[in-house]
């Protein structure tokens, strides 16, 4: 087998990096080069709508900290309203009625000033779990950009891996077509049946329908990657062929501990506890009193009469006595919500542990089927090249050579799929324990 690709594991672990928005539309300009993965990642983040919507989820949680926090300050208004009064009084001197009325414009103003001194707690728990629930957003985001990532991944080795099976393809043609000549050549001069040369044509036809299948995979693996990259789906876009691979070090459970310290999935979780915990402290806050002062000046004026001011400073003392249960059952859905907060947590964790076991064996197995491959490939070459010797001598039969090409054909086929799987596999196994900026491979 050969040796993995160190430009995959730096190509891989740039995606997992938070990546600052570059304001790349999705409309740009396909480049007329071939795209390196790195860069394939690079743009399908830097425009994709999942990692802006994961973004613009951030800024949400950051506003909603802030305005949390605005409860630290005290809050001023100021009222302003005129006043237009008309008033009619009918009275009766004798038996004689009058009627009086009188109008009035009045103007108030008044400056308010509220400021909540103490409330054991409340509003800080309160700022503290929004707090909490924006880091756990910020790791959402990080989630977000390595799925992301590994969508380019996936794309990008699956179209090269669809353009060599159409090499492969080509090559089996072009060896049918070789055969139906030297098949035809022979029949031609006596030294052969017609059989051969029929049987010639089918396996070219064979081959003809490989091709087209071949091609047919190939555009939609392109169709995918150029719609993971936000380009037109039928944008040429080419890609730069990655080296081979090579083996693991480490064991299964030195990556399982890197995973569970480092998954931004368990770590946005862990997060999310937390802002479930500090809501359990604030809710339970209800039960305890408030203090607060409050202020307000003003002044009234009706037209045509002096001007009348005021102004006021208290301080107060919220004592909750009952509520209608209102803050016990708040406390209750928060105890609630804290509770499924670990149990969620809990449960990601065992699919981490799941998943990267299976991403584990994933490229122990895809390895170990390269090797495998390496070597049937070598002898069904040979197995080939001694089924055409012997048609050529006139002591073995067409069929040999068909079913020896048939053989070498899936033999090259398997073993092109398997080396672009395994860099799936291996992006796969990057992804799943979490990987960031500073490592290098997946050597611990």
């Amino acid at each position: 087998m050969g040796r993995i690709s160190k430009g995959l594991a730096a190509g891989f672990v740039a995606a997992l990096v938070i990546f600052t928005v570059s304001g790349r539309s999705l409309a740009e300009e396909v480049p007329a080069r071939p795209l390196a993965l790195d860069e394939c990642i690079n743009i399908a983040l830097g425009g994709h709508p999942r990692i802006k919507a994961a973004e613009q989820d951030l800024k949400a949680g950051e506003y909603r900290t802030e305005q949390a926090k605005a409860v630290y300050w005290p809050w001023l208004t100021f009222n302003a309203s005129r006043n237009y009064r008309h008033y009619e009084t009918l009275v009766r001197f004798g038996s004689t009625p009058a009627k009086t009325s009188a109008r009035f414009v009045a103007n108030n103003f008044a400056f308010n000033a509220n400021w909540t001194l103490f409330d054991f707690g409340r509003t800080y728990y309160n700022v503290r779990g929004l707090s909490e629930l924006e880091s756990s957003l910020t790791k959402d985001l990080t989630a977000a950009e390595q799925s992301m990532a590994f969508d380019v991944v996936n794309a990008y080795f699956s179209l090269l891996q669809a353009e060599k099976l159409v090499d492969v393809a080509n090559e089996t043609k072009a060896a049918s077509q070789s055969h139906l000549e030297q098949a035809t050549a022979f029949y031609d001069v006596g030294v052969k049946p017609r059989f051969d040369v029929t049987s010639a044509e089918v396996e070219l036809n064979n081959a003809k329908l490989g091709l087209i299948e071949a091609e047919h995979t190939a555009k939609l693996a392109r169709v995918t990657l150029n719609t993971v990259l936000g380009y037109p789906p039928t944008a040429p876009t080419e890609v730069v062929d990655m080296p081979p691979t090579e083996k693991l070090s480490g064991s299964m459970d030195e990556y399982l501990a890197k995973a569970l310290a480092e998954r931004p999935e368990l770590k946005s979780l862990e997060f999310a506890e937390s802002s479930a915990r500090m809501g359990v402290r604030a809710a339970y806050a209800g039960y305890l009193p408030a203090l607060s002062a409050s202020g307000s000046y003003s002044w009234y004026k009706e037209d045509h009469s002096d001007m009348f001011k005021s102004d006021n400073v208290m301080v107060a003392v919220d004592v909750p006595i009952f509520e209608g249960l209102k803050t016990t059952a708040a406390l209750g859905e928060a105890r609630a919500r804290a509770l499924s907060a670990g149990y969620r947590l809990e449960d990601t964790r065992r699919n981490v542990e799941v998943e990267v076991g299976a991403a584990f064996l994933g490229v122990e197995d895809a390895a170990a089927k390269i090797d495998t491959l390496v070597s049937s490939v070598k002898k069904a070459r040979e197995n080939l090249d001694i089924a055409h010797g012997r048609y050529e001598a006139g002591v073995g039969p067409y069929i040999e050579v068909t079913d020896a090409q048939v053989a070498f054909t899936q033999a090259l086929t398997d073993k092109t799929r398997a080396e672009y799987e395994y860099h799936i596999a291996y992006a796969r196994l990057l992804k799943s324990v979490g990987k960031t900026a500073g490592d290098k491979g997946l050597g611990l």
